[in-house]
């Protein structure tokens, strides 16, 4: 299943969440179980992120899939 949002929200979100916690994107791939070529395809709009992907990524981030996709505007600690 995939998430169809505004293909520009996501990634962008992530690059700002990335610089502020100061992780490169490919410990985030680390992390999170996926290989570095594949999150930036994902990154780059080549391929699509999963409900999957960006749960995964909020918690490894520590916000929500809400902020991820735009839904609000702030970045939330859920942790």
């Amino acid at each position: 299943m995939s998430l169809e949002t505004d293909p520009g929200v996501s990634p962008k979100r992530i690059r700002r969440l990335l610089r502020r916690r100061k992780v490169k994107q490919r410990e985030l791939a680390e992390a999170i179980g996926m290989a570095e070529q594949t999150l930036s395809n994902k990154m780059h709009g080549l391929r699509t992120f999963t409900l999957k992907d960006l749960v995964r990524i909020a918690d490894q981030l520590d916000t929500s899939v809400d902020y991820l996709t735009g839904r609000i505007e702030e970045p939330q600690n859920v942790r």
